[in-house]
């Protein structure tokens, strides 16, 4: 990997993008679908009363569904605005006694805890794409933190998926930057330099990702891509979301295909459930 982590460039990047973040997964019919799938393992894994670590958890979507289900939360995150936000929200549902903390630190530095700490560690969405060849050293952390037999459940950007999901920006950005430029992500997952347009980040194959996973004291117990049917025609998207009965049918649909080992790289994130040995 040739991405470099900046925690610096990282922190005032989520500042910034505030509430954005918090409104990512209900935008349209492929976000809700995205959702629907991490929520799915966090129902299938995460019991009533487990102490969770919820690395990278933004505003709280994921939060509240792990207060939800009983949970104890400690909320970790790079951006100080991101967890003030976080806050907030959990203050204005009524959870605020579902946090025991909320903790500004990095993926890569779990120093703060002690060994086999947290019954479960969530680490949805971007973390571990953000610190590129670092990756490992955060995996290695998480898998520390987590006692023995507990889940990690975590998500990172997917190369095929997002290159087939944003095909038609990529041949513009080949036309305007230069097809080396665009070449080379497609053949790395490293988004880097112009083409990157100030968000910088590793994408990964479903095949590399297990690599790192096998690496750590742990089993693999199922893994999916973010959203699979659902990429490819938004009108349709929008017939399916305005019938419930066929709405309620496609989100089924999403879980089995997701899941199969063909579509696994296929959503625009890869989405991993681990057990520690």
């Amino acid at each position: 990997m040739e991405v470099q982590y900046d925690a610096e460039y990282l922190k005032r990047y989520y500042d910034a993008y505030g509430m954005k973040e918090w409104y990512r997964l209900e935008r349209n019919a492929e976000a809700k679908v995205s959702f629907f799938l991490h929520q799915h393992y966090l129902l299938q894994h995460i019991q009533r009363g487990y102490r969770v670590l919820e690395i990278g958890a933004g505003p709280g979507r994921f939060t509240l569904e792990l207060a939800a289900l009983g949970a104890k939360i400690v909320v970790l995150d790079i951006s100080p605005e991101q967890l003030r936000l976080n806050k907030r929200k959990m203050e204005q549902e009524a959870q605020l006694h579902a946090v025991e903390q909320w903790v500004e630190g990095d993926v890569t530095d779990l120093s703060a805890f002690s060994a086999a700490e947290f019954d479960a560690v969530v680490c949805y969405g971007g973390p571990l794409s953000y610190v590129g060849a670092a990756a490992p050293k955060a995996l290695t952390e998480m898998f520390r933190v987590v006692r023995a037999d507990g889940p990690v459940l975590l998500s990172v950007m997917s190369l095929l998926g997002t290159t087939r999901r944003y095909m038609p920006s990529i041949v513009e950005l080949a036309f305007q930057y230069g097809l080396d430029q665009v070449d080379r992500v497609t053949r790395t997952g490293d988004l880097i330099g112009a083409v990157a347009q100030n968000h910088h980040c590793h994408m990964f194959r479903w095949a590399e990702l297990r690599q790192l996973l096998t690496q750590q004291p742990c089993e693999i117990i199922a893994a999916s891509a973010s959203g699979f049917l659902v990429l490819q025609d938004p009108d349709a998207n929008q017939i399916a979301e305005n019938n419930l009965d066929l709405w309620e049918k496609l989100l089924q649909w999403e879980l089995f295909y997701c899941s199969q080992p063909g579509a696994i790289d296929c959503g625009t994130h890869i989405i991993a459930v681990t057990r520690k040995l």
